[in-house]
């Protein structure tokens, strides 16, 4: 870090024009080492490769390169050509090697400038933000915690990715270790199981049915069933694998909505903070009973049912869009940018704040969830995506510089 730093400062020096002549010899001696060139491809790419700030007009950052340019064919070139150097090889191959490295050293010194002193350390003008690196945002893993029937919350192990629930007990799907808590089975206890921001877990329901929830979700379950009905409920996103029973449905409770399977796969979304609910049929059919109009639909494999207020709507989707999570991807698929950035606010447990309007171009692009929030935004930035992330108050924000 000292390093950085004190480079940092030299270039800074430099472009003022205040360097001393010991100060020039020394960022000098650094570009035309050719044993330096790993280290500066490696500065390049960890400590110099920035994005260039909104704050930056093109017009300034030409300008900066074209006197760089000049201040180093002036400086660098007299200087392969007079005294002794550590290059090896006759003058004219000295001064070959350094043109060739003028663009290159132009580029590091540019970026230099604008990673450290356009930006610095703090976002300008607000002195309580720090720049962040993108790839210090690791995604999210195994968390979830289960409220227990007497009222107790279980932190569950983030090593497990899920739990199994029957009459007598609840365990890690694994079978792993003892029971997390011995049950009554001789009546259905109420049961809660809740992931947090950057959390995903599963369960399996005592009639064999998988529910794998999403990020800041919550499930609803007995830890037996009736047996004229099995019934859940579900705030958040989920993805239900339900165990074929004709004599016993299986009903899903979701906001505005209820969902009526005998045995199917399918997926609801229905976050709190969002406007509508959908639910994705993957196979099998499912109803869907609208709660305030009573309005009840059909779907069938690769259709989608969006809820919102007493109305209900049906249309073909390409489920893959609405399951991917469940496999460990975002899937951007001409995506709108505010449905991908409430994703990923919920994965990498950040805030998103929109500095203009909410961008109108659309999102392509499978991710990795396993990556970090930087391996992400890489694939954002190719639709045009512009922004800076900066953490104030312990609140990691992503500030997406709008249309």
């Amino acid at each position: 870090m000292e390093k950085k730093q004190h480079l940092a400062q030299l270039i800074q020096a430099y472009l003022e024009g205040t360097a001393t002549r010991a100060e020039v010899d020394v960022l000098l001696q650094y570009f035309q080492l050719p044993e330096e060139s790993d280290e500066l491809v490696r500065l390049m790419t960890e400590v110099f490769h920035q994005p260039v700030p909104d704050s930056v007009d093109a017009e300034q950052v030409a300008a900066i390169n074209r006197r760089v340019g000049d201040r180093l064919s002036r400086q660098i070139l007299p200087a392969a050509s007079s005294g002794p150097s550590e290059l090896s090889g006759s003058p004219r191959r000295k001064r070959r090697m350094l043109i060739r490295l003028l663009p290159y050293a132009a580029a590091v010194i540019v970026a230099a400038v604008v990673a450290w002193i356009t930006w610095g350390e703090r976002v300008p003008g607000t002195a309580d933000q720090k720049i962040v690196d993108a790839k210090a945002i690791l995604p999210g893993g195994n968390k979830a915690t289960l409220v227990l029937p007497d009222g107790r919350t279980v932190l569950l192990d983030a090593v497990q990715d899920g739990i199994v629930v029957d009459d007598h007990r609840i365990a890690y799907a694994d079978g792993t270790g003892e029971s997390i808590t011995q049950l009554d089975g001789t009546a259905a206890e109420q049961l809660t199981l809740t992931t947090p921001r950057g959390g995903v877990y599963a369960v399996t329901l005592p009639d064999g049915s998988r529910v794998w929830l999403n990020t800041s979700s919550t499930l609803k379950y007995p830890s037996r069933f009736a047996k004229d009905q099995r019934r859940v409920e579900i705030e958040g996103e989920a993805y239900f694998e339900v165990a074929h029973r004709p004599e016993c449905p299986f009903v899903v409770k979701s906001r505005e909505q209820e969902v009526e399977v005998l045995g199917t796969q399918f997926n609801i979304c229905a976050y709190p903070d969002e406007s509508k609910s959908k639910t994705t049929l993957v196979e099998g059919k499912v109803r869907i009973v609208n709660s305030l109009s009573s309005d009840v639909r059909s779907l069938a494999p690769g259709e989608q049912a969006i809820v919102r207020g007493g109305q209900t709507d049906i249309q073909t989707v390409d489920v893959s869009q609405f399951t991917a999570w469940k496999e460990g991807f975002f899937y951007f698929d001409g995506l709108d940018p505010q449905i991908a950035f409430d994703q990923m606010e919920r994965w990498y447990d950040i805030e998103v704040r929109y500095q203009g309007q909410v961008p109108s171009t659309r999102f392509f692009g499978m991710i990795d969830r396993s990556g970090t929030l930087h391996d992400a935004l890489v694939i954002l930035k190719e639709s045009g995506l512009r922004c800076r992330l900066v953490r104030s108050k312990g609140v990691t924000e992503l500030q997406v510089l709008g249309e």
